[in-house]
């Protein structure tokens, strides 16, 4: 599904410009969607054993329901998951939010003056962070709970590293 969703930002690349990293949310940031969808299952399987127990279709009746249920949450974490995405570019920071009402944010790169790197132990466990970019006059922009946060921050280092190298090399060389 990624890919599909990279569309729209691909829609949005300039000629010649190619995507140096694809960056999406974790796992983590929908756990609690993922926990209900356990929770929901585990009571349709109280809810058949109680019918087969009991011989009451109404039981299973529930049990169905609570499945139903179950993955309704769970198409709807995925949902949340896929909605937010962020690419790298050689010169360009992008994130798209959203599915149907659609917002991106773009940040070239040479505005960005420092890269914030924030994790706690939790998170290093399970590999996700924060990455904030600090642009000039202060302004700064929060990728929260992505995946390999110590990549993006280095993939975003790289770029920038790269352009300022470009702009400081002289025309005729």
């Amino acid at each position: 599904m990624a890919k599909q969703m990279n569309k729209f930002i691909r829609k949005s690349l300039e000629p010649g410009e190619t995507i140096v990293y694809n960056g999406r949310l974790h796992w983590s940031y929908i756990f609690g969607y993922y926990f209900w969808t356990f929770v929901l299952f585990l009571l349709a399987v109280g809810a058949c054993y109680l019918g087969y127990r009991d011989a009451n279709h109404a039981y299973y009746y529930t049990a169905l329901a609570l499945v139903v249920l179950a993955l309704f949450v769970y198409i709807i974490g995925r949902v949340v998951r896929t909605r937010s995405e962020f690419v790298v570019t050689a010169t360009r920071f992008i994130q798209k939010d959203g599915i149907f009402n659609i917002s991106m944010t773009e940040i070239p790169l040479f505005k960005v003056e420092t890269v914030n790197y924030h994790q706690s132990l939790w998170q290093r466990m399970i590999g996700t962070g924060c990455i904030e970019l600090v642009g000039s006059g202060g302004t700064s922009h929060q990728i929260h709970c992505i995946e390999n946060p110590m990549d993006v921050r280095k993939t975003i280092v790289s770029a920038i590293n790269k352009q300022g190298n470009k702009e400081e090399t002289p025309v005729g060389q």
